[in-house]
């Protein structure tokens, strides 16, 4: 795992504004935004929450950062929602293989294998997916705060 610094790797991004263009069968978005740095220290123990001013458009967003320990409690939470997934989705596909192999024609045993696939596969996306990019820092809405979102890169 990497080595969790005094103050968060993630930046506060505010956005400014997307484009959607349609390229005949494919659409792309364009989203313009400006990063700037999160400076609130991580706490010792338990979790802190602040006040950031925004770099760009100066409006004032509340962050949680969590401590070390609870940042590793986290990056262990998503591992183990990646590996549970995968090991879900393993057996599930390895029925899939056996039951097209039979060329069994009764459609209804096919259900059980797909829905634990699906399930597992999503476990794996969404425990690979915030596994990668769990930096213990957290906006206090779920759904963003007024054109702001947490971006690593």
């Amino acid at each position: 795992m990497t080595k969790t610094g005094e103050y968060p790797q993630v930046r506060l991004a505010c956005v400014h504004g997307d484009r959607q263009r349609e390229n005949g069968f494919a659409s792309t978005t364009t989203v313009r935004y400006s990063l700037s740095d999160i400076p609130v220290a991580r706490p010792a123990t338990g979790l802190a929450e602040a006040t950031v001013a925004c770099g760009s458009c100066a409006s004032r967003i509340r962050v949680r950062v969590f401590s070390p320990a609870g940042r590793r409690r986290w990056k262990l939470a998503w591992f183990g929602l990646l590996l549970s997934g995968a090991l879900l989705a393993t057996p599930s596909t390895i029925r899939l293989i056996a039951l097209d192999a039979l060329d069994d024609p009764d459609p209804l045993a096919y259900v059980r294998p797909v829905l634990t696939n699906v399930l597992g596969l999503g476990g794996v996306v969404v425990g690979a997916r915030f596994l990668f990019t769990e930096d213990g820092v957290r906006l206090t809405s779920f759904w963003g705060d007024a054109g702001h979102r947490l971006r690593r890169w």
